[in-house]
């Protein structure tokens, strides 16, 4: 019962961006806009909280434009400011590996030493769709963190994880590591230490790929990162 209410509700938020029915506030990208709720916009982005209280046309014709945005993820922050999930979608809760013993004799009440098999440490799901996402998540990450939207990084760390786990030889993962090196800053290591444990795990493979020597070469900190890496996993 209490599933089925969170699916309602997360299913009335869902329909009130797409209905823009009681909305107080226009956002626009590009040729996109959408009839927003300062309730909901302003709860979960510190930006537009901002924009409402200290703006000028923002608070005045109660709009705020985002010119400088990509109208494809500025549709995937407002999915995820309503919805609290952007696509690709996460796999359910579900583990690859049961951590439960299945009995397969007569055992009635316990778990006999012959059924009985010592879990295995439960791997995440990996995460579906293409290659692409490695750098719609890059830019996600980019965009969270220019409008302080709660829990966004968060989430985009996590599938950007999976993402690289699936798609690291892929050439979308070289372009989006470039992305992540060149749009956070040092001190965030959210994205970047996802990219340097990614080449150190497949080195051997990716450090023969031109587009990852040209990261490397361009990016000193991520080759000395990895080299350090690499030496305390006592690599000589």
């Amino acid at each position: 019962m209490a599933e089925a209410a969170r699916n309602q509700l997360h299913l009335t938020f869902k329909n009130l961006l797409a209905s823009g029915e009681f909305s107080d506030l226009t956002v626009t990208c590009g040729p996109d806009s959408y009839k927003v709720h300062k309730n909901v916009v302003c709860s979960r982005a510190e930006f537009f909280s901002r924009a409402v209280k200290f703006g000028g046309k923002e608070t005045e014709q109660g709009s705020v434009d985002l010119p400088e945005d990509e109208p494809a993820i500025v549709k995937l922050m407002m999915q995820y400011i309503y919805e609290g999930e952007y696509d690709p979608t996460l796999p359910d809760n579900r583990l690859s590996n049961s951590m439960q013993p299945e009995c397969h004799h007569t055992c009635r009440g316990f778990t006999c030493g012959l059924c009985y098999v010592a879990p295995t440490a439960p791997t995440a799901l990996p995460i579906p769709g293409s290659p692409t996402q490695l750098m719609v998540h890059a830019k996600l990450y980019e965009i969270a963190d220019k409008y302080d939207v709660v829990g966004l990084k968060e989430l985009v760390i996590e599938k950007f994880k999976r993402a690289c786990h699936s798609f690291w030889n892929d050439p979308s993962f070289a372009a989006a590591a470039h992305h992540v090196f060149s749009t956070t800053p040092e001190h965030d290591k959210g994205l970047r230490d996802i990219v340097s444990k990614t080449i150190a795990e497949h080195m051997t493979e990716l450090v023969k790929k031109p587009e990852v020597e040209a990261l490397l070469t361009e990016f000193n900190g991520l080759a000395f990162g990895l080299l350090k890496m690499k030496t305390e996993a006592g690599w000589k």
